[in-house]
């Protein structure tokens, strides 16, 4: 009952402006000087509850005072609307005629009265005026129902020259705060709009504060500078009135919902598996690597923590377990706060990684005596077992390949040297000067023919991408080459060259083949000289990647990318070797003895 109380009583102050007036008590004698009063003012009207409760203040109405008679006037008001509570209540044109007026001086002057049926009830409606000069001011009584409600409205205003603009338009609407992204725009639909950042609060959105540029002697409501709600989506009105009165232009003003609908970030956090982090594509594709390790088990559990556009809402949400094995694509949808940009992102496995860590080590041939026990990393094999067989002719007094704690990370990495091994013809076999320590994925069986025994390559049933890993050398101080082919039965006659610094080389190999021989290892390229057979010149290559490269102190982290000689072809059958050699033509039986590479943290990416 309050409410429509309230409701009506605003209906009542802007109609009872406009109530016949008494013509009880016309004073003869004003002909001639009702012309004086007539024209358009313009002004500001208050409303209070009887007796002094303030209910809307300063709202701006026009007023037109007309001629009725040579003694009476008329008083007129088009498209009034009133503003209570914050609420606008339109309530039309409103008019009325014979008005009488009275000459006191200067000062002329009007009362009237007037008993209504509103629909709050009867209203008893009292109506007192002056214009003075320019200036105009108005005094209305309402008593509803027999003093149920009493309403008293004061209005001022100055009579208008004629020449004032009907303008009645919002230039600029700006703020002054950090919150704000993107500064409001004017649209043509009389809106405006602002985006604030990602981190605005709703206790931010309540602070703003605009700054309101207007046409010239227009006014705007509520002012610039005043402190609005912008918070959950609120659209705040303002009313903008132009000079002459004529035009009020209503704009609605709110924070932009945001239209992004992008995926920022995407990871699987602290999980063992993931070898590479999933990265965000152009084409909208999330793709990353794990562990060749994974099971199936450990792909259906994978749980991503995802971040998005501000606002944005996404499904599958973050924080749930997908399932990416055999391959799955899994599909995340995101659609932007004001539901206009949806976005589709498929995120799956791009490859597998094998990760060479180098902890473990294991006794690759244990002797009678510690001092002939020589190990290897765990998945590796060595020319150690050539080395050994030199040892154990006292031609040498170490291993090619040992463990080191000098690692990258962890407690070892790979140590790779090459060694003296005196050079002799022993009759059965040569010894050669140099032997280069050569550490591999494959395996190694014994054959007189030294370079044969190295049998390249491990079955691989994914495409090789590229290797990373770190790496440390130092170059030995005497350089020896041998001079004569073919250098295998020569390779005891080594001689120095000084214009020659040893180098090292890693390898990546990947080779075609019809079958897995685990036993002979028959189909595997060896380092031999044939060049059909040999690991670096088969026609079986199908991709190949080579590091070679000097001396250096510090590690160094390198990436060795494949380049393709063939097609890589699903259907076909590869193994494929990744080959480490502390000089890089030990093949030859070339190299400096003392020269050592260091190896660790190995990553193979796979597609």
């Amino acid at each position: 009952m309050k409410k429509n109380l309230f409701y009506l009583f605003a209906l009542i102050c802007s109609m009872s402006l406009f109530t016949a007036c008494s013509d009880d008590d016309e004073a003869p004698g004003n002909s001639g000087v009702v012309g004086e009063v007539v024209g358009d003012y313009k002004g500001l009207m208050d409303v209070y509850y009887e007796p002094n409760v303030e209910i809307a203040k300063g709202m701006q109405q026009k007023i037109t005072i007309k001629k009725s008679s040579d003694t009476s006037i008329g008083l007129e008001l088009k498209n009034f609307v009133i503003t209570v509570g914050g609420a606008p209540i339109t309530i039309g044109d409103l008019a009325i005629d014979n008005c009488p007026l009275k000459v006191e001086g200067d000062k002329y002057s009007f009362t009237g009265n007037a008993d209504l049926d509103l629909v709050v009830g009867k209203c008893a409606v009292s109506v007192e005026g002056a214009i003075n000069g320019e200036d105009i001011e108005l005094i209305i009584k309402v008593n509803v129902n027999n003093d149920l409600m009493k309403v008293r409205v004061e209005y001022k205003g100055k009579k208008m020259t004629g020449n004032e603009s009907s303008e009645a338009l919002i230039k600029e609407f700006k703020f002054d705060s950090d919150i704000i992204a993107e500064q409001p725009v004017i649209n043509e639909d009389k809106t405006i709009t602002f985006k604030v950042a990602e981190t605005a609060t709703d206790d931010d959105l309540k602070a703003l504060k605009p700054i309101i540029t207007i046409s010239e002697n227009a006014t705007v409501t509520p002012e610039s500078g005043v402190t609005q709600d912008f918070s959950g989506n609120k659209v705040v009105i303002y009313k903008v009135t132009s000079e002459d009165g004529t035009t009020v232009t209503e704009y609605k003003v709110s924070a932009r919902k945001s239209s992004d609908a992008l995926i920022t970030s995407f990871v699987f956090e602290n999980n063992p598996i993931v070898a590479e982090q999933p990265v965000i594509n152009e084409d909208n594709t999330i793709t990353f690597k794990v562990k060749a390790s994974a099971t199936a088990d450990d792909l259906k559990a994978l749980v991503p923590t995802i971040t998005y556009s501000h606002k944005a809402t996404i499904a599958p949400e973050s924080g749930v377990a997908q399932d990416f094995s055999d391959n799955k694509k899994v599909i995340y949808t995101v659609t932007s706060e004001d539901g206009t940009v949806i976005k589709e992102y498929q995120v799956f496995i791009s490859g597998t990684e094998d990760v060479y860590d180098f902890e473990k080590w294991l006794p690759g041939v244990e002797g009678q005596e510690p001092e002939n026990t020589f190990y290897e990393a765990e998945g590796w094999a060595s020319s150690n077992t050539g080395a050994h067989f030199l040892k154990g002719f006292n031609l040498t007094d170490s291993y090619v390949i040992m463990q080191t704690d000098d690692s990258h990370s962890g407690t070892a990495a790979a140590k790779i040297q090459s060694i003296d091994t005196k050079g002799q013809d022993l009759g059965i076999a040569k010894a050669p000067k140099v032997t280069t320590g050569s550490l591999f994925l494959g395996k190694f069986k014994t054959d007189f023919n030294t370079l044969n025994s190295t049998k390249f390559g491990i079955p691989c049933k994914e495409k090789p991408i590229s290797l990373r890993g770190w790496y440390k050398y130092t170059p030995g101080d005497v350089y020896y080459i041998v001079n004569t082919k073919p250098y295998k039965e020569h390779c005891h006659e080594a001689v120095v060259d000084e214009t020659k610094v040893d180098e090292f080389m890693i390898s990546v190999v990947l080779y075609e083949t019809t079958a897995y021989d685990e036993i002979g290892w028959s189909d595997c390229l060896t380092g031999t000289d044939e060049e059909e057979k040999n690991i670096y010149t088969s026609s079986r290559i199908a991709a190949i990647g080579q590091l070679i490269g000097g001396a250096q102190t510090d590690w160094k982290k390198f990436e060795l990318p494949l380049e393709w000689k063939k097609q890589y072809d699903t259907n076909k059958k590869y193994r494929m070797t990744i080959a480490c050699s502390s000089s890089k033509d030990g093949d030859k039986f070339w190299g400096a003895p003392g020269s050592t590479l260091i190896v660790d943290d190995f990553e193979l990416i796979k597609e």
